[in-house]
């Protein structure tokens, strides 16, 4: 009796540990597709086509443009899953097109199609938005951490964070048209919160000169 409980026990704590590995170091997952593209690793469950390039370029483009830009923020890993196992596992079964890992700054994306350059998040209706802008908006998340600490996703208010994101990446899940449609049936959705966020953050920067720091100090203060 006292064995089976041990054999139970350490099988739960071997279960516990190579969870926490795999979220900490997601080819213990075993992605089987490898390729570096420019300075980015690339793993995927499915083989990576060649437009990835394309997808990349942009990607690295959008991210480039930011002035919170660091070289280093391009050579971190994207893990590029089909929105199943993998996927849940990793980000314990979030509705996100894509998570970026604090300390380790890796970054998993949600069920892709990299040769039509999209993701989609398992949300009803399917919404679906560009990889090449969820990698720039995933990317984003790790430039913030290291410019303003890396408890900045505790310490602003969600709607910088995001909305800065979705400005780099440039575009949100919404169109202005779509935004407007659930604003006149006064419906409030995750994807109309992110919109909004974005353009919020985008008048902002307009007010003042097109200031990162001062976006983000201003959000802080408020």
């Amino acid at each position: 009796m006292r064995l089976a409980i041990f054999g139970l026990a350490t099988a739960v704590v071997a279960a516990a540990l190579y969870l926490l590995a795999a979220v900490l170091h997601p080819p213990l997952l075993m992605f089987p597709h490898a390729r570096t593209v420019g300075a980015t690793p690339v793993y995927s469950e499915a083989p990576i086509p060649g437009q990835v390039v394309a997808v990349i370029a942009r990607a690295d483009a959008l991210t480039g443009a930011s002035p919170l830009f660091t070289p280093a923020v391009l050579s971190r890993p994207v893990y590029l899953t089909d929105g199943g196992w993998r996927w849940r596992l990793l980000t314990f079964g979030s509705r996100a097109f894509g998570q970026s890992r604090p300390l380790v700054e890796t970054i998993v994306i949600n069920r892709v199609d990299v040769a039509g350059d999209r993701v989609w998040n398992g949300r009803a209706g399917d919404a679906a938005r560009s990889l090449s802008g969820v990698i720039a908006h995933e990317r984003t998340h790790g430039l913030i951490r290291t410019r303003f600490g890396f408890l900045a996703d505790r310490l602003y208010p969600t709607w910088v964070r995001e909305g800065y994101c979705d400005h780099v990446a440039g575009e949100s899940t919404l169109s202005a048209a779509a935004a407007a449609a659930l604003v006149a049936e006064g419906r409030r959705t995750p994807a109309l919160a992110y919109y909004e966020a974005r353009r919020r953050v985008e008048a902002a920067l307009a007010d003042n000169g097109g200031s990162v720091e001062a976006l983000f100090a201003d959000a802080l203060r408020r």
